[in-house]
């Protein structure tokens, strides 16, 4: 509704509209995966098959592609990662919300690092609103493994975020899959916290006492 009060109706787009929007998307994400945010707006809209100026009535500015994309990305990693922590076993969920993490990388590349850091001279303060929320499931998939004697009692749950944070924004997981695949990447990663993680055999339930920490009563002289 304008001013006057009046009801304005917003046309979606057209088929053909919608499709060159979507073939811009993807020949950005290819671009900045292979380039960085070097790659050139000329060189994305060659790859999609448009003109700049098309590409332009689509996106305002290079800053307003590069935040799409990157919302593609977020919206990806959110759905893969919710999925995964739906898992009843909190082992399984956090070793398949490892693998969505690299599968994020291995679509989107370096721009992934950019993204994840929340750091880039073209986008101040732009990391993706919905990484808390990817935070939030990780943290109750740690929770549920303590307290159902999966991981350590004694686990800081905001330490262990923090860690796979830092394998991830560092660009270890790169440097990894570099040298073996991403889905293997995963895979060491996973084993290598999961193993840090994991509570030793015989480890009371959270909150609970095993019957071999119980007080004797003294016995009578």
């Amino acid at each position: 509704m304008n001013a006057a009060g009046e009801s304005i109706h917003i046309r979606p787009l057209r088929s053909d509209a919608l499709a060159n929007r979507e073939a811009i998307l993807e020949a950005a994400r290819k671009l900045f995966a292979e380039k960085g945010l070097a790659a050139e707006i000329r060189e994305i809209a060659e790859r999609a098959g448009v003109g700049v100026g098309s590409l332009y009535r689509h996106f305002e500015s290079r800053e307003g592609l590069i935040r799409a994309v990157m919302q593609a990305a977020a919206e990806d990693l959110v759905q893969r990662v919710r999925v995964a922590a739906g898992q009843m076993d909190p082992k399984a969920a956090l070793r398949e919300m490892i693998h969505a993490a690299a599968s994020l990388f291995e679509r989107f590349g370096v721009l992934t690092e950019v993204m994840l850091r929340g750091q880039g001279d073209e986008l101040p303060d732009h990391r993706p609103e919905s990484f808390p929320h990817i935070i939030e499931l990780m943290a109750s998939v740690l929770q549920r493994g303590i307290e159902d004697g999966s991981f350590r009692a004694d686990l800081d749950v905001p330490v262990a975020i923090a860690a796979l944070e830092s394998i991830f924004e560092s660009g270890m997981l790169l440097a990894l899959a570099s040298r073996r695949t991403y889905s293997g990447a995963a895979d060491a990663v996973a084993d290598f916290f999961l193993a840090a993680i994991t509570a030793p055999q015989g480890e009371p339930l959270f909150g609970l006492s095993s019957p071999d920490s119980t007080t004797s009563p003294p016995k009578r002289g």
